[in-house]
């Protein structure tokens, strides 16, 4: 890589983002939606949150209740670093 970029480079740019296992759940079931408003996109996935998802998924016992708000700040992070048209599914976390 040093080669490739340089010495100058930053590690943060070699570095994948993943959502947390809570934001990935969220993200599946936002994705297995066809009624999903933009399509399959970080600001699609927070519309949905913010209309219902995560209490759905609350409620179906997929997500800790507790996690509502970690998980709107974790969402509007990955939206402030890489916009709303990003495709939600590539942060998707694979376990």
């Amino acid at each position: 890589l040093i080669e490739e970029y340089g010495r100058e480079a930053l590690a943060t740019a070699f570095v994948a983002e993943r959502a947390s296992e809570a934001l990935s759940r969220v993200v599946e079931s936002a994705l297995e939606d066809p009624g999903l408003p933009g399509g399959a996109t970080l600001g699609a996935v927070r519309a949905a949150m913010a209309g219902g998802l995560i209490a759905r998924l609350v409620g179906a016992g997929a997500i800790d209740e507790d996690d509502d708000s970690a998980l709107l700040g974790e969402i509007d992070e990955l939206i402030r670093r890489y916009g709303e048209r990003a495709p939600a599914e590539t942060f998707i976390r694979l376990e």
